[in-house]
């Protein structure tokens, strides 16, 4: 007789049945498992085998050239992150603005935006905040990666190579074209540019779903590899709001106004209670 699925598992592991040894036994070709009496672990159940399946891909992965040149990439960028937001929570960045670009008002409100608008206590609202703050938020707007640059905060060549990559990076609202899941790969367009782009992103290559979803991400090019950020928003295209965003900005697109169209995508998603989650990238 089995033991239930929240009993203690009788090899002794310390770990309930259902995650330990129920797990290798519904994994096995003759032996399938009782179809689970309770909704929340038989979710639990195919989360845990979907990310076995993910990190098995990973490995595979990992042996290509592509993917090592990315990974160097993405540690790179972590260093630096890093670096930054200790350099703003030590009280070294004040974030300016010019006002030869827009009147004083809406300067002020869009500071007030960015200094209420966002949850710290979120994952989401945390990448938010720093995204506006670390890379180059609007035309008149300062941002930490032009004065780490201004600054020298770095010598290496790499680093100073990388801190212009950042700067010259491309935030946006994309459709996902396609996915590549044996190369990692993910093909994006912007949608009011029709820009084009392949990135690097395990965990949206693996998507099968892609095409139902916008995606509004910041793409860093460093070398030949185009990558992610970090920040992922994501909108199922049958989404109202999105399709009025859509409509109201391929009337009045200006490369410009990409800071009033973040925060407002930004705010929908954070309150949004139907939300569509993809793997981050790994």
């Amino acid at each position: 007789m089995k033991p239930g699925r929240n009993a203690p598992c009788p090899c002794g592991s310390g770990k309930k049945y259902k995650k330990c040894c129920y797990l290798k036994e519904s994994t096995a070709v003759d032996d399938r498992p009782e179809a689970p009496d309770d909704q929340e672990d038989d979710r639990e159940l195919a989360d845990l085998l979907f990310r076995g399946n993910v990190n098995m891909r990973r490995y595979s992965l990992n042996k290509k050239t592509h993917i090592k040149e990315y990974d160097k990439a993405r540690k790179l960028h972590g260093e630096i992150i890093a670096a930054m937001i200790q350099y703003q929570e030590d009280g070294k960045f004040h974030q300016q603005a010019v006002t030869d670009h827009i009147s004083q008002d809406r300067q002020e409100n869009e500071f007030y935006l960015l200094e209420s608008e966002f949850d710290l206590e979120s994952r989401v609202g945390a990448q938010g905040f720093y995204d506006m703050l670390i890379y180059k938020p609007a035309p008149n707007m300062n941002c930490i990666t032009e004065e780490f640059i201004q600054k020298h905060r770095y010598r290496k060549p790499e680093k100073v190579e990388f801190l212009h990559s950042m700067l010259d990076s491309r935030l946006g609202l994309f459709e996902i074209l396609r996915t590549d899941s044996d190369e990692g790969c993910a093909y994006l367009r912007e949608v009011f540019t029709g820009a084009e782009y392949k990135i690097i992103d395990v965990g949206l290559s693996g998507n099968k779903n892609h095409g139902d979803f916008y995606l509004y991400t910041r793409i860093i090019q460093y070398h030949d590899i185009c990558f992610g950020s970090g920040l992922n928003l994501v909108f199922a295209k049958t989404d109202g709001f999105i399709q009025d965003h859509i409509r109201k900005y391929k009337m009045d697109y200006t490369p410009e106004g990409e800071f009033i169209r973040f925060t407002q995508l930004y705010n929908r998603y954070s309150t949004y209670p139907d939300k569509i989650r993809v793997l981050p990238n790994m």
